[in-house]
């Protein structure tokens, strides 16, 4: 995984301190079981114009959708190509899971959205707009983690990607 963001920043001439910090920025202070922390909005970081973004994984403990609305101006000028992202339907505590993969879809504009399986290592199929319709009852219900892959771009050739066939109430048994 390294090496693939290696290569990205080498391809995409990425400078190595794209990020500025204000004076303050950067440090965190624990007060009350509280972490304070600065962050930035991916739109508002300062892209080289013919970069891309091949792959972008997101994984913030709950808060993917916040992540992903920081970047909607990235997705609509089509410079994500590819995105994996934690899916946990049960955290209730956090950014509202039953919107994400909706928000992924319909406003990001995903063409293809995959459920992984980390246990097994399965890609499961593109699913259907009935899986999509059930996928966070059905992940709630069962208590279930596990990760999407969205595709942003049509393959120009066909995909390699092995998956099996998804099925909601078999898959991640």
């Amino acid at each position: 995984m390294v090496d693939l963001i290696r290569t990205s920043i080498a391809l995409n001439n990425f400078s190595t301190s794209r990020v500025q910090f204000s004076q303050g920025g950067g440090e965190t202070t624990v007060s009350n079981g509280t972490l304070y922390a600065s962050t930035i909005r991916l739109d508002d970081v300062h892209w080289s114009p013919q970069s891309s973004i091949l792959i972008l994984k997101v994984d913030i403990e709950g808060f993917e959708l916040n992540v992903l609305r920081s970047a909607e101006k990235l997705f609509r000028e089509k410079r994500i190509h590819h995105l994996i992202f934690e899916y946990t339907a049960w955290w209730t505590d956090r950014a509202p899971q039953k919107d994400l993969t909706p928000f992924v879809e319909k406003i990001l504009g995903a063409k293809e959205l995959f459920a992984l399986d980390r246990s097994a290592y399965t890609v499961y199929e593109p699913l259907t707009r009935e899986a999509l319709d059930q996928f966070h009852d059905d992940h709630d219900k069962q208590h279930l983690q596990t990760d999407i892959y969205a595709i942003f771009v049509e393959f120009k050739e066909k995909s390699n990607l092995q998956v099996q066939p998804y099925q909601p109430k078999v898959s991640f048994a």
